[in-house]
């Protein structure tokens, strides 16, 4: 929990400073006011970001102190895993592997075991939903100005808010920080807190939040935490940007939990590309590697690994069940929390169900009180392939667009509506006057709940959201300007509909250029270079995006860049003088193995072949 002693009494001191420089501030005031007019800053709203899944720095401790141990799972050393291995692993792997049978499915278990040790055991709940050692969140009990370097790095580096801090000031940006595998009540309660604080800290009537990804889920809890406190949001809260939320979980954690991974064609061919990248090398060895073993075992060791994570991890962490969507959780409820001693874990998931359940209400009570509500939403991107309904949804990679969107419909990536589609409902105000089509023709963003002020990016990956500087700069406008009310507010700026882009390495890029000594170059290098980066940055102004003409101006601008930092490099060759990428060459052999394997012999190991 936050100390909220020891922040009053920061909040005195601040209160403090503020008394002595207004009283200052009138004296200039009063010594100038014949010669000048009278003028008001404009005071911006301050706000706090809610941040995804293991976006909030987080570490272990021991006897007190902080462990490198590496977030989020704070494995232990290379050596002890692999020690593990060796001594629980060995036998029965090795008997599998020289009889191709697991018996007593000992081999599965054993991996299971060691998965589970090596993953989850340090960020390990009980039977009340708290971790059983010494995990924390590190707490920013300040506004981003008065932060370290450190943690103002940390921060922009995961929420790249920069723009934000330019218009409205650092001193109104705080970031609320949370262990993601921890409590959900607790961790809603210390947002509630949190908000108190800043409104306190800042001197404000209220504040804006910014959900983002699991932070939805973690809002879903705050708005009932304020019913069930008989208080309206709208007494803290005057903007919600949500930011490609969780509202009703995601697939891939309900189809894991309810149904365990995918065991069809995928799992040899492209489940471990997706997770890994298609570029990887090794998920494509290990789609050979799998195959020593029979599929029969390969599905056992998965769906033991599976329910061993869940059933001895992941069922005690109640932000986790924040994540498993409502049409899932009353299966998953009867497969994992009907057991004698979890009592208080079950109260607390059907808690957050019920505020799951309730989060279209409660939205609509908060925007009848007077709070503004704005969705931020990626779509048509494939779920990644862990589970069997990945291909079936709309998606933006990790949560599918019913749960981002507040329920918009589509029948799935690149699928199009068609003019035989007919919605089952409409929730825009004004059908006749406006205009929410899909330029891709994919979503009905009317069957959303609030198609006036859900934004839309399509192709943006989630992972990536943060890449993509037009997501951030809409948020950013969402925050500071009171007038910008709905889509059609700036149209021409922020369409309802607009497109993903990965732009934050080529920003970073062209600021290292600009600062590039030119004085060893050409004239005609010199031209090329201003040319690239004047050709970029024009680009990156553009937040209404041409896709094309965007990717265009990255190409030539990192054509230009390699040409001028490599001018004087000799590129390696073989001996036959082409180019060699023994990498890539691997990833291309492996890969074809994958493919020849499956057309031949499916799912079979090498000992059924």
């Amino acid at each position: 929990m936050y100390n909220f002693t020891f922040l009053k009494g920061m909040v005195v001191m601040k209160t403090s400073k503020k008394v002595i420089a207004l009283v200052l501030s009138l004296v200039m005031l009063m010594g100038c006011f014949s010669a000048t007019a009278f003028a008001i800053d404009e005071a911006y709203t301050p706000s706090i970001v809610i941040p995804g899944i293991f976006q909030s720095e987080t570490k272990y401790y021991e006897d007190g102190k902080a462990t490198d141990a590496e977030p989020p799972f704070f494995m232990g050393s290379t050596i002890e895993i692999v020690g593990m291995a060796l001594t629980d692993a060995l036998i029965p792997i090795g008997k599998l592997l020289t009889t191709q049978e697991d018996k007593d499915n000992k081999a599965a278990q054993a991996v299971a075991d060691i998965l589970g040790e090596a993953l989850m055991e340090r960020s390990r709940c009980d039977e009340n939903g708290k971790f059983v050692h010494d995990i924390r969140a590190t707490k920013y009990n300040d506004c981003f100005a008065d932060l370290s370097a450190h943690d103002q790095e940390y921060i922009l580096d995961q929420i790249p808010l920069q723009n934000y801090i330019d218009i409205a000031g650092g001193e109104n940006l705080y970031f609320f920080s949370y262990a993601s595998l921890g409590n959900m009540i607790d961790t809603a309660e210390e947002l509630y807190e949190f908000i108190q604080f800043v409104k306190e800290d800042t001197g404000s009537d209220k504040v804006n939040i910014v959900p983002i990804s699991q932070g939805g889920s973690l809002a879903n809890a705050l708005m009932q935490l304020y019913i069930d406190k008989g208080r309206s949001v709208a007494e803290d809260i005057n903007r919600i940007v949500y930011v490609v939320p969780a509202l009703d979980g995601s697939t891939l954690i309900g189809e894991i939990y309810q149904y365990g991974l995918l065991d069809d064609k995928e799992l040899y061919t492209t489940m471990l590309p997706s997770l890994m990248g298609e570029e990887d090398m090794i998920s494509y060895l290990i789609n050979v590697v799998l195959r020593i073993m029979p599929n029969a075992n390969v599905n056992s060791i998965l769906d033991t690994a599976v329910h061993t994570l869940i059933n001895d991890y992941m069922r005690y962490s109640t932000l986790l069940w924040g994540l498993c969507p409502s049409g899932n959780y009353e299966a998953c409820r009867e497969m994992y929390l009907m057991d004698e001693g979890l009592e208080e874990i079950r109260r607390q998931t059907d808690w957050f169900y019920g505020a799951q359940c309730n989060r279209y209400d409660n939205i609509l009570k908060a925007i009848e009180d007077g709070v503004k509500v704005f969705d931020i939403v990626d779509y048509n991107v494939s779920l990644y392939q862990l589970v069997d309904s990945w291909d079936e949804v709309n998606a933006d990679g990790i949560i599918q667009l019913d749960s981002t969107s507040m329920g918009a419909f589509s029948y799935g990536v690149d699928i199009q509506l068609g003019s035989d589609y007919v919605a089952t409902h409409n929730n825009c105000s004004d059908p006749e006057n406006h205009d929410h089509a899909d330029p891709n023709g994919i979503v009905d963003a009317c069957t959303g709940l609030l198609p006036e002020t859900t934004f839309y990016f399509y192709n943006q990956n989630h992972e990536r959201t943060g890449s993509n500087d037009v997501i951030m700069k809409l948020v950013t406008e969402l925050l500071v300007d009171e007038t910008f009310v709905d889509v059609f507010s700036k149209p021409d700026k922020f369409p309802q509909f607009n497109v993903g882009r990965n732009s934050k390495g080529l920003m970073r890029d062209v600021a290292e250029m600009k600062e590039y000594d030119t004085s060893d170059l050409t004239e005609e290098e010199i031209a090329l270079l201003n040319d690239a980066i004047a050709q970029a940055e024009a680009q990156l102004d553009q937040t209404n995006v041409d896709i094309d003409a965007f990717e265009a101006a990255k190409d030539n601008f990192y054509s230009v860049r390699d040409q001028i930092l490599n001018r004087d490099k000799e590129p390696e060759e073989k001996e036959n003088g082409a180019y060699m990428n023994f990498e890539d060459a691997l990833k291309q052999i492996f890969q074809m193995l994958t493919d020849i394997l499956y057309i031949f012999f499916g799912n079979a190991g090498f000992g059924e072949m």
